[in-house]
This record gives C-alpha cells, sequence and structure tokens, in this order.
C-alpha cells in the first residue's frame, strides 16, 4: 500500500496496527483470483486447491450437461471451489453469452456452446486460445490426452478456420458433448415384417431408397405404428435432418452449404434430389412430424410410436435406460443411410471454453481439464455424457452400455458439417424455412434457388463477401 509523502507524523504503533488490519482483511477475502504459486497441489501433482473460489459453467439442459455436474462435485470437494453449472434452454445461450460478453460481467468462466455458434465466440473475442494455456505446464494435467480425442472432432470443435479470423492454428476450445446424428431401429418390428439379412437378422436400410422401400413394408405390417420419424421442424432440426441426405446426394463434403467467401452451393442438383426424396417419405411419418424436434423424435422412439429414427448420438441413452424407455431390449442403431454419392454422416455437437471476462481463469482451465480430461473420461461417458475419445469408445463398459459408440468411430471417416461463422444462425433458419415450404407443397427448383438468394444476402448483411465467388443465385 502506498502512503502520500506528505503523510510523515504516524505513530509506529499505528502503523504496525494497519499492516495488520490490511493482512487480516485480505486474507479473509477470496474475491481476487488465487495466484497459482500459492495454491497447493492437491490431486495427482496437477491439480491445485482453489478453496474459495467461485467457478460458472454455462451450458444446456440434457443428460450430457448432467454427467457433467456429477464430475464438477468432485471438482469441488477435491479442490474446495464453488462449481455452479447452469443449464438453461440451448434456444436461449446463444442471446444470453453474446450479452454478457458486451455487458463485461464476467458472470461466466467456461462457455459453452455448438460449433455452429463458433464464429460469434471468435470473431467477437469471448473465449481465451487455449494453446496459450496449454502452455501453462504447471497447470497442465499430465495425463489429459490431447492425442486421445477423435482428431477430426477436435479439428471442428477446436479450429476456427472460416470468416474473418486468421489464426486457423489457434486452439479455441475442447470437445463438450460429441454428436452423429445416428439411426435407430426396432429389430422386432423388422423382423416380424420380414426385412432380414441371411440369418433372419433384422436388416436396416443401407441406402434412403431402402429406407423408403422398408417403410412401405412397415406402414403395411403395422397401420397403428409410424414407420419412420424424423426431427423436421424449423430450424436446427430441419438443417440437421436434410444435411446427410443432402450430402449423400451429392452435396460436397464437408460443408456443403456455401464456400470459403459464403457462397451458396446447396440449390443445385444435389439439393433438390435430396428434398424430392424427403417428400416420397412423408407419407411415412406422423402428420405432424414438421412439428418434431429432437426430444419429441426420442419420446416417440421411446414409447414404441415409430420403427426407425435419426437423432443424435446425445439423445440415445434414453433408448437403453429401462426406465425411460419401452424398447431397451429390441432397438438397435446404424449409420445414416447412403445415397448416390456415399454414406456421410451429420456432425453435430458442442464445445467448451474459457470465457474472455473470467476472473478465474486458472480455476477455470484447470476444471475444464478436469471435465474433459482422459482420466474422468469413461466416467462421463457412463453418466450419460457423450465423449469424442478413441478410449471411451473402445471401452468394453460403455460399449455395453450404450452400444451405438463404435458407431461413432465408423461415422468420423465421412462426416458432414454445418456452418460456423456469424451468419450461421440466420442462415440456417432461412434453410430451413425454404425446405419447410417445399415438404408442404412448393417446388423445389423455384424454391430452394429462392433460398439460395436469401443466404447469399445473408451472408453479405453480416459483412461476408459472396460477390466474390460469383452472382446472386
Amino acid at each position: 500500500m502506498r502512503f502520500k509523502k506528505s503523510i510523515v507524523f504516524i505513530s509506529i504503533p499505528l502503523i504496525v496496527f494497519a499492516i495488520a488490519f490490511f493482512a487480516l482483511a485480505g486474507s479473509g477475502k477470496k474475491d481476487e483470483k488465487v495466484e497459482v504459486e500459492e495454491a497447493k497441489i492437491v490431486y495427482k501433482g496437477w491439480l491445485r486447491s482453489w478453496e474459495g473460489v467461485d467457478l460458472v459453467l454455462t451450458s444446456h439442459q440434457g443428460p450430457s450437461t448432467d454427467a457433467y455436474k456429477v464430475l464438477a462435485k468432485e471438482f469441488e470437494e477435491i479442490t474446495g471451489a464453488n462449481v455452479q453449472v447452469i443449464d438453461e434452454s440451448w434456444t436461449d445461450l446463444l442471446g444470453k453469452h453474446l450479452a454478457a460478453a458486451a455487458a463485461g460481467t464476467a458472470v461466466y468462466d467456461i462457455l459453452t456452446f455448438p460449433y455452429i455458434w463458433f464464429g460469434h465466440y471468435v470473431e467477437g473475442e469471448m473465449v481465451e486460445d487455449l494453446n496459450d494455456w496449454f502452455a501453462k505446464t504447471e497447470l497442465v494435467d499430465p495425463n489429459y490426452g490431447m492425442d486421445d480425442w477423435i482428431p477430426a472432432i477436435l479439428e471442428t470443435y477446436g479450429r476456427y478456420k472460416t470468416g474473418f479470423f486468421k489464426d486457423p492454428d489457434a486452439l479455441w476450445s475442447v470437445p463438450y458433448k460429441f454428436d452423429i446424428y445416428l439411426a435407430q431401429y426396432r429389430t422386432d418390428m423388422f423382423e416380424e415384417a420380414g426385412i432380414v439379412d441371411s440369418s433372419g437378422k433384422a436388416k436396416p436400410p443401407e441406402t434412403w431408397e431402402e429406407l423408403l422401400a422398408d417403410a412401405k413394408i412397415l406402414a403395411k405390417k403395422f397401420p397403428d405404428i409410424k414407420p419412420v420419424v424424423f426431427p423436421l421442424s424449423v430450424d436446427d432440426p430441419m438443417v440437421a435432418t436434410f444435411l446427410p441426405v443432402l450430402a449423400s446426394y451429392g452435396g460436397e463434403i464437408p460443408m456443403p452449404w456455401y464456400d470459403e467467401n459464403l457462397y451458396p452451393k446447396f440449390h443445385g442438383k444435389p439439393g433438390v434430389d435430396a428434398i424430392n426424396y424427403l417428400k416420397k417419405l412423408m407419407p411415412y411419418m406422423p402428420p405432424d412430424v414438421l412439428n418434431f424436434d429432437y426430444d419429441k423424435v426420442n419420446t416417440q422412439m421411446a414409447q414404441g410410436l415409430a420403427a426407425y429414427a435419426l437423432n443424435w448420438n446425445a439423445y440415445l441413452p434414453v433408448l437403453v435406460d429401462p426406465d425411460k424407455s419401452k424398447i431397451t431390449k429390441v432397438v438397435a442403431f446404424d449409420l445414416s443411410p447412403a445415397g448416390p454419392n456415399g454414406r456421410p454422416q451429420g456432425l453435430g455437437g458442442w464445445q467448451m471454453s474459457i470465457s474472455k471476462d473470467s476472473k478465474n481463469k486458472e480455476a477455470a482451465f484447470q476444471l475444464l481439464q478436469f471435465l474433459s480430461g482422459k482420466d474422468k473420461s469413461v466416467e462421463l461417458a457412463l453418466a450419460g455424457g457423450s465423449v469424442a475419445r478413441y478410449s471411451v469408445a473402445k471401452n468394453p463398459e460403455v460399449i455395453k452400455k450404450y452400444p451405438f459408440y463404435p458407431l461413432l468411430i465408423e461415422a468420423m471417416s465421412n462426416v458432414a458439417a454445418r456452418g460456423m461463422d456469424r451468419g450461421w444462425t440466420d442462415v440456417q433458419r432461412i434453410i430451413a424455412i425454404g425446405l419447410n415450404d417445399i415438404l408442404l407443397g412448393a417446388s423445389a427448383e423455384e424454391t430452394i434457388k429462392d433460398t439460395a438468394g436469401k443466404v447469399y444476402d445473408a451472408g453479405k448483411a453480416v459483412g461476408y463477401t459472396p460477390e466474390k465467388s460469383g452472382p446472386r443465385p
């Protein structure tokens, strides 16, 4: 503490009292961050004591976040930190994160978000480059297992290579929830309908055309059950469902929506063929399927009301939980079907980052490692988390409980993605509305071209340059 030079007549006892007072006041308050060099190591030679430090992780509701809550409690018990996991509807998160960043409230320490929002967090300078933090060896978990991540997932969730940011090697985040769009089907219904392989076991469709043929058979055999149910509500579910169909009908891999300048490229023959296929499948789905989100589809399958569905793997633990599902003994899983151009799989998922506004970044970095590191990954998966690590996907205990895990590794050989730039949230809704109109009867060729033109306009509106690639569609 500094005193003005003009204050010179102070007694020695008063000075001693002042020093003691401020020392006691400082020791009793933990508002400021605990310095790394003062923090005691309390776990496996790397995790520090963060006694009294408050940390907030913000995320969406669901089984993955519930699993992270369990690990967060362990972190609290080991380190003494106070960890609050805020889980809310995912539809509200982006707005709340942007508002907090604009206000500089420092309310969050760890941010989680889907990669489709990536541009907001990087171009908006809302998150830390984790490369800088992993260079701080005194804070790093030596068994974190960076090479245990599935490389394509870490690349998608960690690197930002679009928009205006020019550092493609920066590591902005690590995987939080790994999602592949997988198929689920009723083995009993397929076998009873005669849709079987040479050994008499249920045979899931390998192609979209096979799925359409199977749907016709199932409709006749089980008139009270819907053969197929897909998430098709506007906007995220519609685009997520259309993605693997578009890519398998010739959409460019891994980004079938637009090029590096955000010039649309989904409105040609692959897009028209893909949406026309979905129109053919509509009669075999519930009449109100255009209002079905992921939860609704999962509920339909869990209640035994459908024979075949597509959904993100993060939703699938419900289907194998006997307390929540009527089909645990007869449900099986497969990749999304193939089209004329192969069998690419739709990639979704969420990542986690350290907030640039956090006042406790050292503790936040250690919490991030504890939650996402190799040591706790199997525990996280068994608790319902969706983990993109080789060690988890090959773990016998995990596979026994969640038999779809090996498919996640297989899927990564050929994936299609959605956009990451700042404009994607608006673009996705524009695309979804256009696809919805087509499924309701509008012309596929005219509507999808008009939709591409609106996407072009949306890219320009947020500052990107689609005109560099060509004129407005």
